[in-house]
């Protein structure tokens, strides 16, 4: 059957988070996607005000280590954004860790920024919920943002399983010119069709609330309210 780490949680959306953290194996595993964002949301912010967001991935990992390549693209304007990522994974007992760099570039804007993630993970909670706590770093910034998820996954039928989970983001000077402090909260569901062993659809949504916005601060300004879904292509092999 058609397995992946679906990750809509943090950073809310498929296409945001784009490094899949692959099991902890001897053997080299590869996972590429092709998805569309009806919006492109980051920290609880309407990044592109509205604009959709394309993006593609292939990412691999081997042993401990994962990494891989992501693009995204707008249709609605000149928006364009590459990452390229590696980083380390452990798994102890029912946790996994992970420590990860992020070289982000953009074309368009002819900037870039590097970002330090880390962050755990524990799916033992009781009525089989999970839980984790990822941050990252920017250095362009010298900020942290920092999120907390809670989900619970659910398998429906032998080729088709789904996920609800909830996130708290916390801003720390991560969004420069935005409020530090709690920053929102979203509600998220996800389901995974598998179409092959290797292939699988995706379907998520979630909607976003924002905590304490401060329009004095123009970093909140794309800071509210906003439901966004998404859908893409997975591969794994």
């Amino acid at each position: 059957m058609f397995s992946f780490l679906v990750q809509v949680w943090a950073h809310q959306g498929e296409a945001s988070k784009p490094f899949q953290m692959l099991n902890v194996d001897d053997a080299l595993e590869t996972h590429a996607h092709f998805g569309w964002e009806s919006r492109y949301i980051l920290e609880g912010r309407d990044t592109l005000e509205g604009g959709s967001l394309w993006s593609s991935s292939v990412e691999a990992s081997y042993d401990h280590v994962f990494g891989g390549l992501w693009y995204g693209r707008s249709s609605n304007n000149d928006f364009r954004e590459l990452h390229l990522g590696l980083g380390l994974k452990q798994e102890i007992g029912n946790f996994d860790y992970y420590l990860a760099y992020t070289h982000l570039l953009f074309p368009a804007e002819e900037t870039s920024d590097s970002e330090w993630g880390a962050g755990f993970s524990y799916d033992a909670l009781p009525y089989g919920m999970e839980t984790g706590l990822d941050l990252v770093y920017s250095v362009d910034a010298e900020g942290t943002f920092i999120e907390w998820s809670l989900s619970k996954p659910i398998a429906i039928l032998e080729c088709w399983e789904s996920n609800l989970g909830s996130t708290l983001g916390w801003n720390e000077e991560f969004v420069s010119d935005g409020h530090n402090g709690l920053n929102h909260f979203s509600l998220n569901a996800s389901g995974q069709r598998s179409l092959t062993e290797h292939l699988g659809l995706v379907l998520h949504a979630a909607q976003s609330w924002a905590i304490d916005r401060d329009l004095a601060l123009d970093g909140d300004a794309s800071l509210k309210d906003v439901f966004h879904f998404g859908l893409s292509l997975e591969a794994e092999f």
